[in-house]
Protein backbone atom coordinates (compact mmCIF):
# COMPACT_ATOMS: atom_id res chain seq x y z
CA UNK A 1 0.00 0.00 0.00
CA UNK A 2 1.02 4.00 -0.69
CA UNK A 3 1.08 6.56 2.03
CA UNK A 4 -2.14 7.84 2.19
CA UNK A 5 -3.71 4.12 2.26
CA UNK A 6 -1.04 3.56 5.61
CA UNK A 7 -2.27 6.55 7.02
CA UNK A 8 -5.80 5.37 6.48
CA UNK A 9 -5.64 3.03 9.38
CA UNK A 10 -4.37 5.68 11.72
CA UNK A 11 -6.20 8.69 10.64
CA UNK A 12 -7.67 9.35 13.75
CA UNK A 13 -4.50 8.99 15.71
CA UNK A 14 -3.27 12.16 17.62
CA UNK A 15 0.35 10.72 17.85
CA UNK A 16 2.35 12.24 15.10
CA UNK A 17 5.36 9.90 15.61
CA UNK A 18 3.12 6.56 15.14
CA UNK A 19 1.96 8.47 11.58
CA UNK A 20 5.87 8.90 10.74
CA UNK A 21 5.97 5.09 11.76
CA UNK A 22 3.65 3.89 9.66
CA UNK A 23 5.12 5.13 6.47
CA UNK A 24 8.66 5.27 7.39
CA UNK A 25 9.36 1.98 5.80
CA UNK A 26 8.64 4.01 2.33
CA UNK A 27 9.96 6.89 2.53
CA UNK A 28 13.79 5.36 3.57
CA UNK A 29 12.85 3.14 0.01
CA UNK A 30 13.48 7.06 -1.51
CA UNK A 31 16.60 7.24 0.64
CA UNK A 32 18.34 3.74 1.06
CA UNK A 33 18.11 1.51 -2.15
CA UNK A 34 18.81 -2.28 -1.64
CA UNK A 35 20.09 -0.77 1.94
CA UNK A 36 16.67 -2.23 3.93
CA UNK A 37 16.34 -1.97 8.10
CA UNK A 38 14.94 -4.57 9.55
CA UNK A 39 14.13 -3.03 13.39
CA UNK A 40 11.23 -6.38 14.04
CA UNK A 41 15.08 -8.28 14.60
CA UNK A 42 15.97 -5.88 17.69
CA UNK A 43 12.53 -4.48 19.04
CA UNK A 44 14.18 -3.82 22.53
CA UNK A 45 16.54 -1.01 20.95
CA UNK A 46 12.86 0.82 20.72
CA UNK A 47 11.31 0.79 24.41
CA UNK A 48 13.29 3.13 26.47
CA UNK A 49 11.32 6.35 25.13
CA UNK A 50 7.76 6.80 24.59
CA UNK A 51 8.29 8.65 20.95
CA UNK A 52 10.68 6.33 19.51
CA UNK A 53 8.02 2.81 20.86
CA UNK A 54 5.70 4.87 18.72
CA UNK A 55 7.87 5.06 15.81
CA UNK A 56 8.51 1.25 15.89
CA UNK A 57 4.91 0.63 16.32
CA UNK A 58 3.81 2.48 13.42
CA UNK A 59 6.81 0.13 11.94
CA UNK A 60 5.13 -2.58 12.58
CA UNK A 61 2.03 -1.54 11.69
CA UNK A 62 3.20 -0.89 8.25
CA UNK A 63 4.87 -4.11 7.58
CA UNK A 64 1.76 -5.85 8.45
CA UNK A 65 -0.65 -4.27 6.75
CA UNK A 66 1.96 -4.84 3.31
CA UNK A 67 2.02 -8.60 4.49
CA UNK A 68 -2.22 -8.96 4.63
CA UNK A 69 -3.19 -6.45 1.54
CA UNK A 70 -0.28 -8.51 -0.45
CA UNK A 71 -1.96 -12.00 0.27
CA UNK A 72 -5.82 -10.87 -0.24
CA UNK A 73 -7.46 -11.68 -2.86
CA UNK A 74 -8.69 -8.46 -3.66
CA UNK A 75 -4.92 -7.97 -4.34
CA UNK A 76 -4.24 -11.24 -6.72
CA UNK A 77 -7.78 -10.21 -8.55
CA UNK A 78 -7.27 -6.60 -9.32
CA UNK A 79 -3.48 -6.53 -10.19
CA UNK A 80 -4.53 -9.40 -12.73
CA UNK A 81 -7.01 -7.45 -14.40
CA UNK A 82 -5.26 -4.12 -14.21
CA UNK A 83 -2.10 -6.11 -15.63
CA UNK A 84 -4.65 -7.41 -18.60
CA UNK A 85 -5.71 -3.44 -19.20
CA UNK A 86 -2.47 -1.55 -18.95
CA UNK A 87 0.22 -4.30 -20.28
CA UNK A 88 0.04 -3.75 -24.07
CA UNK A 89 0.13 0.29 -23.66
CA UNK A 90 3.67 -0.35 -22.34
CA UNK A 91 4.67 -3.37 -24.28
CA UNK A 92 7.10 -1.01 -25.94
CA UNK A 93 8.89 -0.16 -22.73
CA UNK A 94 11.26 -2.04 -20.36
CA UNK A 95 9.15 -2.34 -17.42
CA UNK A 96 7.63 -5.63 -16.23
CA UNK A 97 3.87 -5.11 -16.50
CA UNK A 98 3.20 -7.07 -12.89
CA UNK A 99 5.00 -4.35 -11.09
CA UNK A 100 3.30 -1.81 -12.99
CA UNK A 101 0.03 -3.08 -12.23
CA UNK A 102 0.67 -3.80 -8.46
CA UNK A 103 2.00 0.25 -8.08
CA UNK A 104 -1.18 1.19 -10.55
CA UNK A 105 -3.64 -0.45 -7.77
CA UNK A 106 -1.89 0.83 -4.78
CA UNK A 107 -2.25 5.01 -6.05
CA UNK A 108 -5.98 4.25 -7.31
CA UNK A 109 -6.71 3.35 -3.27
CA UNK A 110 -5.13 6.41 -2.18
CA UNK A 111 -7.42 8.08 -5.22
CA UNK A 112 -10.34 7.03 -3.82
CA UNK A 113 -9.61 7.50 -0.24
CA UNK A 114 -8.87 11.14 -1.23
CA UNK A 115 -11.68 11.77 -3.16
CA UNK A 116 -14.35 10.14 -0.89
CA UNK A 117 -12.76 12.23 1.78
CA UNK A 118 -11.65 9.15 3.58
CA UNK A 119 -8.46 10.76 4.24
CA UNK A 120 -6.97 14.52 4.17
CA UNK A 121 -3.98 15.20 3.07
CA UNK A 122 -4.02 17.84 4.71
CA UNK A 123 -4.03 16.18 8.19
CA UNK A 124 -1.33 13.31 6.75
CA UNK A 125 1.25 16.33 6.54
CA UNK A 126 0.27 18.55 9.53
CA UNK A 127 0.83 15.20 11.74
CA UNK A 128 4.15 14.44 10.11
CA UNK A 129 5.63 17.73 10.27
CA UNK A 130 4.74 17.72 14.30
CA UNK A 131 6.70 14.55 14.94
CA UNK A 132 9.70 15.07 17.01
CA UNK A 133 12.32 14.91 14.60
CA UNK A 134 15.25 14.01 17.22
CA UNK A 135 13.19 10.93 17.93
CA UNK A 136 12.45 9.82 14.45
CA UNK A 137 16.94 10.72 14.21
CA UNK A 138 17.15 8.59 17.38
CA UNK A 139 15.31 5.60 15.80
CA UNK A 140 17.28 5.77 12.46
CA UNK A 141 20.21 5.62 14.24
CA UNK A 142 19.46 2.45 16.28
CA UNK A 143 18.72 1.03 12.84
CA UNK A 144 21.87 1.37 12.14
CA UNK A 145 21.80 4.49 9.56
CA UNK A 146 24.91 6.55 10.54
CA UNK A 147 24.11 9.20 8.20
CA UNK A 148 20.62 10.37 8.62
CA UNK A 149 20.69 13.93 6.93
CA UNK A 150 19.98 11.95 3.59
CA UNK A 151 16.75 11.06 5.41
CA UNK A 152 15.44 14.35 6.50
CA UNK A 153 16.20 15.79 3.31
CA UNK A 154 14.16 13.52 1.68
CA UNK A 155 11.90 14.06 4.64
CA UNK A 156 11.79 18.18 4.79
CA UNK A 157 11.18 17.78 0.57
CA UNK A 158 8.15 15.69 1.20
CA UNK A 159 6.76 18.09 3.48
CA UNK A 160 7.65 21.19 1.56
CA UNK A 161 6.08 19.31 -1.69
CA UNK A 162 2.72 17.81 -0.19
CA UNK A 163 2.18 16.38 -3.73
CA UNK A 164 -0.10 13.15 -2.79
CA UNK A 165 -3.40 15.29 -2.84
CA UNK A 166 -2.26 15.48 -6.41
CA UNK A 167 -3.03 11.97 -6.60
CA UNK A 168 -6.90 13.17 -7.20
CA UNK A 169 -5.79 13.72 -11.08
CA UNK A 170 -5.43 10.61 -13.00
CA UNK A 171 -2.26 12.02 -15.00
CA UNK A 172 -0.36 13.12 -12.36
CA UNK A 173 -1.14 9.34 -10.80
CA UNK A 174 0.49 8.27 -14.37
CA UNK A 175 3.32 10.72 -13.86
CA UNK A 176 4.25 9.49 -9.97
CA UNK A 177 4.18 5.67 -12.03
CA UNK A 178 6.14 6.74 -14.50
CA UNK A 179 9.14 8.48 -11.93
CA UNK A 180 8.30 5.73 -10.02
CA UNK A 181 9.62 3.00 -13.04
CA UNK A 182 12.18 5.30 -13.73
CA UNK A 183 14.13 4.59 -10.65
CA UNK A 184 14.13 0.78 -11.94
CA UNK A 185 14.64 1.23 -16.10
CA UNK A 186 15.07 3.47 -18.82
CA UNK A 187 11.41 4.34 -20.00
CA UNK A 188 10.26 6.19 -22.41
CA UNK A 189 6.35 7.10 -22.57
CA UNK A 190 4.55 9.19 -25.26
CA UNK A 191 1.38 11.92 -25.20
CA UNK A 192 -0.59 8.94 -26.66
CA UNK A 193 0.85 6.42 -23.86
CA UNK A 194 0.53 8.90 -21.20
CA UNK A 195 -3.56 9.23 -22.28
CA UNK A 196 -3.89 5.62 -22.60
CA UNK A 197 -3.03 5.04 -18.92
CA UNK A 198 -4.96 8.05 -17.99
CA UNK A 199 -8.31 6.63 -19.54
CA UNK A 200 -7.55 3.24 -18.37
CA UNK A 201 -6.78 3.88 -15.03
CA UNK A 202 -9.63 6.16 -14.68
CA UNK A 203 -12.12 3.62 -15.92
CA UNK A 204 -10.46 1.24 -13.16
CA UNK A 205 -11.36 3.82 -10.34
CA UNK A 206 -14.65 3.10 -11.51
CA UNK A 207 -14.61 -0.24 -11.10
CA UNK A 208 -12.59 -0.48 -7.48
CA UNK A 209 -14.89 2.32 -5.95
CA UNK A 210 -17.67 -0.10 -4.69
CA UNK A 211 -15.65 -2.24 -3.39
CA UNK A 212 -12.32 -1.52 -2.57
CA UNK A 213 -13.44 -0.18 0.93
CA UNK A 214 -13.79 -4.05 1.95
CA UNK A 215 -10.19 -4.79 1.94
CA UNK A 216 -9.29 -2.05 4.38
CA UNK A 217 -12.32 -3.56 6.75
CA UNK A 218 -10.43 -6.75 5.65
CA UNK A 219 -6.94 -5.62 7.61
CA UNK A 220 -7.70 -3.15 10.19
CA UNK A 221 -8.72 -6.12 12.85
CA UNK A 222 -5.64 -7.96 12.04
CA UNK A 223 -2.97 -5.20 12.55
CA UNK A 224 -1.38 -5.03 16.06
CA UNK A 225 -2.36 -2.68 18.67
CA UNK A 226 -1.17 1.09 17.83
Amino acid sequence: MNFLSHFYFERFSRNPELVVGCVLPDMLKHTRRGGQIHPRKYPERFTDHPKIQSIYRGWERHIETDRIFHTTDFFYHHTHELKERLAPIISSTPIRPSFFSHIALELLLDHLLLVDGRVHERVFYEQLAAADKDAIAKFLTRCGIVDTGIFFRFFNSFLRSQYVGSYRQFGQIVFALIEICRRLWPVHVTDEQNEAMSEKLEEYAAILAPVYRQVFGDIQPQLPLA
